[in-house]
């Protein structure tokens, strides 16, 4: 894959690069991860359209927000918004990994007519708060935010011991890990860092509660798929079960892995992916 650097807004939004076709496809990655999340899928094949895989603001080696902004999931829209006019193009096939997925879905359900066919990997619907939950929501996360601002950042004294720490949150193999971590690690005096911003361990200050899901589930007219992996996250098994029946056009595909199937199986998940494009392109 061949690196990006594209200027939006205030931000300096970094990527990787495959393929030469007309069409335009966005891959959008998941918290804390990066674009080397999609890279598993785009080595060593030709893909029939031109993919961007992304770093989200605050992730691999994408701009942080500024010093005084927060990582709210709404912006994450925005940013897809402005990157897609940044290319210049008027229509786009979306790809997403867990939050990614979300963003994905968010997006399409306000500019339907960007988006020509949704994948969602992983993730589906949106993370949400009951209404009646709406102030302890936003009083944690301004604690939360007090906390964190007076930590400091951790300095590791080598990459192994990144590896290690996220191992004890993934059930991706040893290579996988190293593949996704090293574009969120930088070399400084003293060891390695993350590149990632801290913030972004911040708690929600707003969520979405059922009811509005739903209402932007309903607006959702592109084509949509569902790759699930058989020992996946059960969150966005249930997600599914609770929402299927608001979406007027999504497909549904299980495949061997975890929440990380796209990089576990991930010859099968880019098959599925651009068969399904290319069917929705033609439509």
């Amino acid at each position: 894959m061949q690196p990006f650097n594209i200027q939006t807004n205030n931000l300096n939004i970094h990527g990787q690069k495959k393929g030469s076709g007309a069409d335009v496809v966005i891959a959008l990655h998941g918290w804390l991860d990066n674009s080397n999340s999609f890279a598993p899928m785009l080595d060593g094949v030709e893909p029939e359209h031109t993919w961007y895989c992304i770093d989200f603001a605050g992730h691999g080696l994408s701009s942080w927000r500024s010093q005084d902004a927060h990582y709210y999931f709404v912006d994450y829209i925005d940013d897809l918004y402005q990157f897609i006019n940044a290319l210049g193009v008027k229509k786009v096939h979306l790809v997403g990994h867990s939050m990614g997925a979300m963003v994905a879905g968010l997006f399409a359900s306000c500019f339907n007519d960007y988006v020509k066919s949704v994948t969602f990997i992983e993730g589906i619907g949106c993370v949400t708060t009951p209404s009646q939950d709406v102030c302890e929501q936003l009083k944690n996360a301004v604690l939360n935010r007090t906390r964190l601002k007076n930590k400091k950042s951790r300095i590791y004294k080598s990459k192994t011991l990144i590896y290690e720490a996220r191992s004890q949150t993934t059930d991706l193999n040893n290579e996988l890990i190293m593949l996704l971590m090293n574009r969120n690690i930088k070399a400084i005096d003293g060891g390695f860092e993350l590149t990632t911003d801290p913030k972004l361990k911040n708690h929600s200050g707003f969520r979405f509660d059922e009811a509005q899901c739903i209402g932007a589930i309903k607006d959702l007219i592109a084509p949509c798929q569902l790759i699930i992996g058989n020992e996946g996250y059960t969150f966005v098994k249930q997600n599914l079960a609770k929402y299927i029946s608001y979406y007027s056009d999504l497909s549904v595909i299980n495949v061997g892995g975890g929440h990380h199937c796209h990089m576990q199986s991930s010859n099968e998940c880019f098959e599925y992916i651009q068969a399904f494009m290319v069917q929705s392109g033609v439509r």
